[in-house]
């Protein structure tokens, strides 16, 4: 998949408050992005070739974060990804680690490591 022209974040959260907090800030950074309300809703809509990263939240009913990036792995759609969870958990940032996550990330979340991961990631 040709991802050379991709500069899209997609903020994949179940929470309504965290998708507004996060679209608010890339907005004000100049970002585009898309938000997504699960793991399904993402896998069924979004164009890969067109998004830079990922903000995935880890726990969503129905799929995790972890889940959800396994399936792009087994498609073969690579996509830096950066994990919000809200709860430590070392399994989850070996299973992270394991799948390629480059952060993981505990709510209340830093905003500056957030931006500085995609920056990285939207170049």
């Amino acid at each position: 998949m040709d991802r050379d022209n991709a500069s899209i974040v997609a903020v994949i959260d179940d929470d309504d408050d965290v998708g507004d907090v996060l679209g608010g800030l890339l907005e004000t950074m100049g970002y585009q992005f898309e938000t997504y309300r699960s793991g399904m809703d993402f896998l069924s809509k979004a164009k890969f070739d067109r998004l830079a990263c990922l903000v995935v939240d880890q726990n969503m009913p129905r799929m995790t974060g972890l889940e959800m990036i396994e399936n792009l792995s087994d498609r073969g759609i690579n996509i830096p990804a950066l994990l919000i969870t809200g709860i430590h958990d070392a399994e989850v940032e070996r299973k992270a680690a394991n799948l390629g996550v480059m952060t993981v990330l505990e709510k209340p979340m830093s905003h500056h490591e957030l931006l500085r991961f995609i920056s990285i990631s939207v170049g």
